[in-house]
């Protein structure tokens, strides 16, 4: 059972694996983790769940993680998103900080790194 005050995540990467390693292991840290294959539909799962923090992969077919930023943007929530991509070039970190991203890290993710940088980033927009 999820306690009603457990910090939600929403996943969005097209990958399976990811998902899977990613859900585990957050919810292994006590977040609640809401998992999407696609932007359209992490882009409904924002508007229906609400959650607390957005983990965003870039490179996803039909919509890519700046178009889902695009949209994410006209819905005027005020949820921080932190970009998990393979692809870390600096333009790409230029366009996801332009976007509004919080922060940026790179595939293949660091677990430690990528933890401490969701506690960071809860815990400075609560």
């Amino acid at each position: 059972m999820n306690a009603p005050n457990m910090e939600k995540i929403l996943v969005i990467d097209d990958s399976s694996t990811n998902i899977v390693l990613l859900d585990a292991l957050l919810q292994r840290e006590g977040y609640e983790v809401i998992t999407s294959l696609g932007a359209i539909e992490g882009l409904k799962h924002v508007e229906n769940l609400q959650p607390d923090l957005i983990l965003l992969d870039l490179l996803m077919p039909e919509v890519n993680g700046f178009d889902f930023m695009k949209s994410f943007n006209q819905m005027n929530k005020d949820i921080p998103v932190i970009i998990v991509s393979a692809v870390g070039t600096s333009e790409n970190k230029k366009i996801s900080k332009e976007l509004g991203a919080a922060n940026f890290i790179n595939k293949p993710v660091d677990i430690p790194a990528l933890l401490n940088l969701i506690k960071n980033t809860l815990h400075t927009t609560v």
